[in-house]
């Protein structure tokens, strides 16, 4: 039990330590910690995560049929003859991996947006708030496409399972990109919701075969999913690999990233510092302000009178002017407080 005491109590002595950590790494691992405990207080998302994915994928899998189709496939430059019912199992496994990845995403950032901006306001940095975001997606994105994978292999052998598995993974970071876009830029969660439904729905619908008997490669190309359902298809029915049609879903990803930097930095940026508090024509005063040893305070103005108020618990806190040159004793502050005067 040593060994495991010893690893328990550096375990706890590094938590202790990032507490305290003021680095841009340690902020990075806190802004990290924030967004897992979010989704992790997702009850709803993590119940669609365990229990729609294998009932979506078995209603699909008993009510379409069995017949052969031919499917065109940009992997082997050609058409492929598979099942109707395993490639409705790849569209919709790739359906339900948007959604809930897209889903939780959305969710996350709406609900943290106000606490995203405290951070910043409290010296936290905008890019390291966003990457915490985008690797809790990661995270996300992983779980949720190893688990539709290892369903998907109770319904179907695919030839591949990891390729199955990293295209559905593909397609989750696509739409969890859309989902932080959507999180930041979209004012109400309803209306998040119904683009992140309907995108997928027919970005994924009009790929199949079964509901789209025409070939028309060269529009579907430009989907979202269109790499996802190359390779997933090609992993589950032929011995082809396709890296190039994998790569497609980052891509898609790293422009959302791109457009959520830029309404993150909108989102969160400081609106009290374009707020004139004073009138450009009013008089000011220049206020020096002193420490002396025994910890009081004294405030002098060579510009006339100045009203002393203090945040101190102290019987007459807004003391009238006496002179033009004012001295005003503070009392200490307490222990981790500062006085404001003003």
């Amino acid at each position: 039990m040593k060994p495991w005491t010893n690893a328990a109590a550096g375990v706890r002595a590094w938590l202790d330590d990032l507490a305290v950590a003021t680095t841009w790494r340690a902020a990075l691992l806190k802004a990290i910690a924030f967004e897992v405990a979010q989704h992790a207080r997702n009850r709803l998302a993590l119940l669609l995560v365990v229990f729609f994915i294998p009932c979506w994928l078995a209603v699909v899998h008993g009510v379409l049929p069995t017949r052969t189709l031919d499917f065109h496939s940009a992997v082997v430059d050609g058409a492929v003859t598979v099942a109707a019912d395993q490639l409705a199992l790849i569209s919709a496994a790739i359906n339900a991996v948007t959604l809930i990845v897209g889903f939780m995403t959305f969710s996350a950032v709406r609900r943290s947006n106000d606490f995203d901006q405290r951070l910043v306001l409290a010296g936290y940095s905008r890019s390291c708030l966003l990457l915490a975001k985008l690797a809790a997606l990661f995270l996300v994105a992983a779980g949720v496409s190893v688990y539709a994978t290892v369903t998907m292999t109770f319904f179907c052998d695919p030839h591949s399972v990891a390729a199955l598995g990293l295209s559905l993974f593909s397609a989750g970071l696509t739409y969890g990109g859309l989902g932080i876009v959507l999180g930041l830029a979209l004012s109400t969660e309803l209306a998040g919701m119904f683009v992140i439904i309907m995108t997928s729905l027919v970005d994924v619908m009009v790929q199949n075969p079964v509901i789209n008997p025409a070939d028309g490669t060269g529009v579907l190309r430009w989907l979202p999913t269109y790499g996802a359902m190359q390779s997933g298809v090609a992993a589950t029915f032929t011995d082809r690999g396709s890296a190039g049609h994998l790569l497609l879903g980052p891509l898609w990803f790293l422009a959302f990233a791109l457009l959520a930097l830029v309404a993150f930095h909108r989102r969160t940026r400081n609106r009290a510092g374009h707020t004139e508090l004073v009138p450009a024509d009013a008089a000011t005063a220049v206020v020096t302000v002193r420490s002396r040893p025994d910890g009081a305070l004294v405030v002098e103005s060579r510009s006339g009178p100045v009203l002393l108020c203090s945040h101190l618990a102290c019987e007459n806190p807004c003391a009238p002017p006496q002179t033009t040159a004012a001295k005003a004793p503070a009392k200490r502050a307490p222990a981790r407080r500062v006085a404001t005067t003003h």
